[in-house]
Formats: structure tokens, C-alpha cells, sequence
């Protein structure tokens, strides 16, 4: 489908693409992964034409079409249904020449054969993009990325950020494109939405390129990992998980034969300082001088940092961490919760799940004090002290000021020394604490927000989608050191995996209310699968079978001479409506008889008068008797059935 050659890319000093190959095979999905800052998202934009490469190309299969799914897009008023509908610039521009055709009768008049020629092409190309069933698609997709029906005619520049990227997506799936680029796709999705995504690109048809730190999402879709890291691309066979065994395998043997190659170098080396002054063995320290030089060094793995930490631990509270006592919340009209209560024990690792307004983030908010309550109450216990991270919690960074400058404004009693650690654990390091939070990628505010809530440590833990922007690494890592964490934490997330690694309990959120499941998050999906197969098996119609008893002797006997007393009644009754069907035909066949003779002239000559009144006289006689036998022969079939 699509093959990459020599492709080359620089930025200043940093090499991201250092003379890539690779071939995307048509239907194969492809997982492509790295740390942060590798250049993932930059060979993404190169495939597409939207940045270009110093030097390679890319080639595409002839008619193949590619499509990405960008985070940076502009929304306007359309709605989400006409955006996904429409969106596509190609089908759009059919269906509007096809519509002007339609009710161009000039062009028709002047030349039929051309517009009927331009009118078929306009009706296949439509129908080949699905033109008659694309709104429906199109409801079907939106719904299952979390969209209820009143969303599909919500204006775009009314929808928050994540949900405006939900329906670029599911204009993308709507598409159809040969070759789909995802980068980062479920990072806005909920978990039942990441769901309904994995299970959606699993049969799609057409090629995926994939980049997702959600370690289950990749291992759920891709049958192949492409490793980029320092500019090169390393293939692996297999999911997620096969490409770490193999990788750890393979960086085994480099490391291995690095160490082997500098035993080498070393020894050459050592010999070319002891002899290059021997005039004896001058010629051969030259020589083993050539050869050193001509060595091509084994690259070791990538020193790229992760997010290294272990949280501070917090001061000792009491057993009970927050209690909600009958709180309300509410939107306008829409009610979120009416009355809940609950509480959370100390150590509690809670995972919210449920569908998109189910109420997972107004609990959050409610809980870390982000929203106030209609009414009821939520109270602390003794000791506790929380810290909230929002989804957008990046969005509140000072732009004007330095990473490190913006880190000291929550720590102020930190030392510089203590700060630049920190920020080190978070993959901060050397200028990079001079920068300007204006110019941080997505993954680094995130990362920089993190360190901020954590610089003042609290014993309850808030977190909407803390893994948003975090490369795989940073997960794990976060997700291990939340296991490690001593204090209460409650957690939105789409990335199951990283719940996993963590979680104790999880809340089912529904309906204003929310049902725990004691265990990790694997253990809630064994658990709510098993519920749902139970009540499905509950609401099916139930089919009764039942067994017929086995029969007495007497009860077969009387069933025999109850057929025996049916036939002695049906058979004089059939007999009886035999002969008198057989006397309807005779009685019919004369009369057909006497119909001819009085049809013919001769019959109404003055000779014929008195044979003319005697055949009038029978025709009318065998008339009344076909009335009556007709009538007799109904009033028999009722019985015959009333006895069956």
C-alpha cells in the first residue's frame, strides 16, 4: 500500500528519520511505537504530504487513499452528524454535482447522452462511497464513540476539545480509507468507547498505522510493531507484548556484542599506543589505525528517561478518607445524582467506569472540590488532604513562565537543587527546565502538571485521565508508583492496562448511582461480563419443552378406540358426501345437456312446441335439485370438519 524510502529528517542536531524504509502491506495493522519526541507523529505527517522529508520518498499504490487522524483541526457550526456525513471534501463535491445534474433539465435537453453519461458516473461513485447509507453509518459510528442522539445536532464549536476529536474520528472511520493513520486515537474516549474502537478496528478491511500507549489497545488490533527510535525503524512480529520479549532479546545480543566489539577496539587501541613508535611494528599500528577507523560502532538502546519517582509518602490520616452524605447534582434539567451517598476508606484505589454522562468526572470534581454541590455534603476525614488533576489540568500553566519557575510557585520552600530532581524524575533535564511552558508539547505540560500536584504531597488522589500525552513508558512507571502510593486515590481512565496495575476496587457508574466491584480492573470485566451473560439469559423468551409422559396401556387403549369411534363417524359422512357429489355432477351434466337443446333454433318450431315445455320443465326441476344438493353437500363438509 504504501512504501517508504531513504526517508531522512532533521531538526537542527536531532535526527528523527535516518534513511527509513518500510512497506505497509495492504490490510496489516501495524503498531507504531517510541518514546516521546522520536518523531512518531512528524513520519505520520510526511506519509500524508502535510510536512516534508529532506531527502527519500514516499510512494503510494495507485489509487490507494490515506487517511490520518490529526489532533490540530479547526471546528466551525456544523453539527457533529453533518461534519461526519460531509466532512469528506471528495463525497461531498459528488453528491453536490450529482444534486445540480439532477435539476439541470437545459443540460438534459441539449445533450441526454452526456448527461446521462455524467449522471451514472456521479450515481456509482455515490453509491460506491455508501452515499444512500451514510447517515446512518454515520449515527452508528458517533454512537459508539460515546455520542447519545441529542449530540449528533450539537453545533462543533459548542463540544469541548475531546469531543470535537471524537467526531474527526468517526469521519475517518466513516471514510473508509485503504490506509488509516491513527495517532493516539482513544486518548479522548472513554472506556467504553476505547471498547467499541478496538472492536471496530479489528474487521476493519483497509491497512492501520497505530500509535497508542495503551498497551492492551495495541495488543487487542496490531499484528505487527515498528519500533523508531533515534531515527531508525525496527520491525517486530506479533502484539505489543511479543515486541518487548523480543526486543528485550535482541537488545540482549547488541549489548552483548557492543561490549564484545569494545574488547576490540580496546586491544587495538592499547596495541597501536604501545607500537606506533616501534620502527619494527610502525606498518602494523598503521594498519590496525585504518581498521579502527573503518569499524562502524554498535549502537546500544535508547537513553531516552522515563518518569522515574516513588510519590511522597503522606501523613497518617483516619480510616474514612471522604464521605458523601445524600449529595445532589444537577445540570439545568439534567440530574446527575439525587441523593448518593457513600463512602471511601483510606488506601481505597478506585477507578470510576461507565458510559460518556454517566457522571464519572462530576463525581470527581464534586469529590475534589472542583464543583459545588446542589446539596448534601462531602466531608474529609481526619488528616486528609487532596489534590485534584484534571483532563486539562495543563491548560492552567502559565505560558510566560519557565518549567522551572512554574514548579517553584507550588514548592516555593524547595531549593533549586530539590526542584531540578524532581523535574528530572519527570524527564525534565538540563535546558529543557528553561523552557517555556508555552512551548511544551502536550506530553510534557502533562507531565510538568503532574510534578506540580505531587511537589506538595496529599493523601487523596484525584486524577481525570493522568495518562493523556504519556508515552507507554511513563504509564507503567505512573501506574507503579501509584500501586506504591500509601494514600486513597480515585482515577478516570481509558487505559486498562495501566488501571490494572493499581486499582483495588471499581465503581460502576450509572443512573445517579454506582455499584463497587471489589479487585482490579480485569477482575470488574470478568465480573460485569458474567452479570450481563446472566441477565441476557434471564430476558430471552423462555421456551418450554416438555416431555411427554410415557403412556399407560389403558390410556393408549382408550386413545385406539377413540380414533376407532372418529372413523365410525367420519366414514358414513364421507360416503353420504361422495354420493351426493356424484349425483351433483350427474344432475350438472344433464342440465349442461338441456342448456345445448334449448340454445339451438329447431327447439322453438310450433312441431317442437310441446318437446319445448317438457325440456323447460326438466331443466327447471334439475336446477332446484342442484340447489339443494349444492346446499346439502356444504351443510356435510361442516360436520365432516366439526367431527376431525
Amino acid at each position: 500500500m504504501i512504501y517508504l524510502k531513504q526517508l531522512k529528517k532533521q531538526y537542527g542536531p536531532k535526527i528523527l528519520l535516518s534513511g527509513v524504509d518500510f512497506h505497509i502491506r495492504p490490510g496489516e495493522k501495524v503498531g507504531l511505537v517510541g518514546d516521546n519526541g522520536m518523531g512518531k507523529t512528524t513520519l505520520f505527517r510526511i506519509i500524508q504530504g502535510k510536512e516534508s522529508s529532506d531527502s527519500g520518498e514516499v510512494t503510494f499504490r495507485k489509487g490507494a487513499i490515506v487517511g490520518m487522524l490529526d489532533q490540530h483541526f479547526d471546528v466551525g457550526i456544523e453539527t457533529a452528524l453533518e461534519r461526519t456525513v460531509m466532512g469528506d471534501p471528495y463525497f461531498a463535491k459528488i453528491q453536490t454535482d450529482k444534486e445540480n445534474l439532477e435539476n439541470d433539465q437545459t443540460a438534459h435537453q441539449k445533450d441526454p447522452q452526456k448527461w446521462e453519461k455524467d449522471y451514472g458516473h456521479l450515481v456509482s461513485e455515490f453509491e460506491r462511497l455508501g452515499g444512500y447509507e451514510r447517515e446512518s453509518k454515520a449515527k452508528a459510528i458517533l454512537s459508539g464513540l460515546g455520542f447519545k442522539e441529542e449530540g449528533w445536532n450539537k453545533p462543533l464549536n459548542q463540544l469541548s476539545g475531546g469531543w470535537a476529536m471524537r467526531v474527526e474520528l468517526a469521519l475517518l472511520l466513516l471514510q473508509n480509507p485503504d490506509v488509516l493513520l491513527l495517532d493516539e486515537p482513544s486518548n479522548h474516549l472513554d472506556l467504553r468507547s476505547v471498547i467499541w474502537l478496538e472492536n471496530f478496528l479489528k474487521s476493519y478491511e483497509g491497512s492501520i498505522v497505530l500509535i497508542s500507549h495503551d498497551r492492551r489497545f495495541l495488543n487487542g488490533i496490531v499484528s505487527r510493531i515498528v519500533h523508531l527510535d533515534r531515527g531508525t525503524l525496527s520491525v517486530y512480529t506479533g502484539n505489543y507484548d511479543a515486541f518487548e520479549k523480543q526486543k528485550e532479546e535482541r537488545e540482549a545480543l547488541q549489548e552483548q556484542a557492543a561490549i564484545n566489539q569494545n574488547k576490540k577496539i580496546s586491544e587495538m587501541e592499547r596495541f597501536i599506543e604501545r607500537f606506533r613508535a616501534k620502527a619494527s611494528k610502525a606498518k602494523q599500528a598503521q594498519s590496525r589505525v585504518k581498521a579502527l577507523d573503518k569499524i562502524k560502532r554498535i549502537e546500544t538502546t535508547s537513553e531516552a528517561k522515563s518518569v522515574r519517582f516513588r510519590f511522597p509518602q503522606p501523613a497518617r490520616t483516619g480510616k474514612i478518607s471522604a464521605k458523601a452524605t445524600k449529595i445532589k447534582k444537577s445540570y439545568g434539567d439534567l440530574i446527575v445524582y439525587d441523593g448518593l451517598s457513600f463512602e471511601i476508606e483510606r488506601g481505597s484505589k478506585i477507578a470510576f467506569v461507565g458510559e460518556n454522562g454517566a457522571g464519572k468526572s462530576t463525581l470527581l470534581k464534586l469529590l475534589g472540590d472542583a464543583l459545588s454541590l446542589d446539596s448534601g455534603e462531602i466531608a474529609l476525614g481526619a488528616n486528609v488532604t487532596r489534590a485534584y488533576f484534571a483532563q486539562r489540568q495543563s491548560e492552567t500553566l502559565d505560558p510566560e513562565l519557565t518549567v522551572l519557575e512554574s514548579l517553584s510557585k507550588v514548592g516555593p520552600s524547595l531549593g533549586r537543587t530539590q526542584m531540578q530532581t524532581i523535574l528530572g524524575g519527570f524527564r525534565f533535564s538540563g535546558d529543557d527546565v528553561q523552557k517555556k511552558t508555552e512551548v511544551l508539547s502536550g506530553g510534557e505540560k502533562s507531565r510538568l502538571a503532574l510534578a506540580r500536584m505531587l511537589t506538595s504531597p496529599a493523601s487523596f488522589l484525584l486524577l481525570d485521565e493522568p495518562t493523556n500525552h504519556l508515552d507507554m513508558k511513563s504509564c507503567s512507571v505512573l501506574s507503579a508508583a501509584l500501586e506504591d502510593f500509601e494514600g486513597t486515590i480515585c482515577v478516570i481512565s481509558h487505559d486498562r492496562d495501566f488501571l490494572d496495575g493499581f486499582v483495588n476496587r471499581v465503581w460502576d457508574i450509572e443512573n445517579g448511582t454506582r455499584k463497587e466491584y471489589k479487585g482490579n480492573f480485569s477482575d470488574y470485566e470478568w465480573k460485569k461480563s458474567k452479570e450481563e451473560a446472566d441477565a441476557l439469559k434471564q430476558i430471552k423468551p423462555k421456551i418450554e419443552i416438555e416431555k411427554k409422559p410415557k403412556e399407560s396401556k389403558t390410556s393408549k387403549r382408550d386413545k385406539a378406540e377413540g380414533r376407532n369411534q372418529l372413523y365410525k363417524e367420519k366414514q358414513p359422512l364421507k360416503k353420504k358426501l361422495n354420493n351426493l357429489e356424484t349425483r351433483l355432477e350427474k344432475i350438472m351434466g344433464e342440465k349442461d345437456r338441456l342448456d345445448k337443446t334449448l340454445a339451438s333454433q329447431e327447439i322453438y318450431d310450433d312441431s317442437n312446441k310441446e318437446k319445448l315445455l317438457e325440456t323447460l320443465s326438466k331443466h327447471k326441476k334439475l336446477g332446484s335439485q342442484e340447489n339443494e344438493l349444492i346446499e346439502e353437500i356444504e351443510l356435510l363438509t361442516e360436520a365432516l370438519e366439526k367431527v376431525s
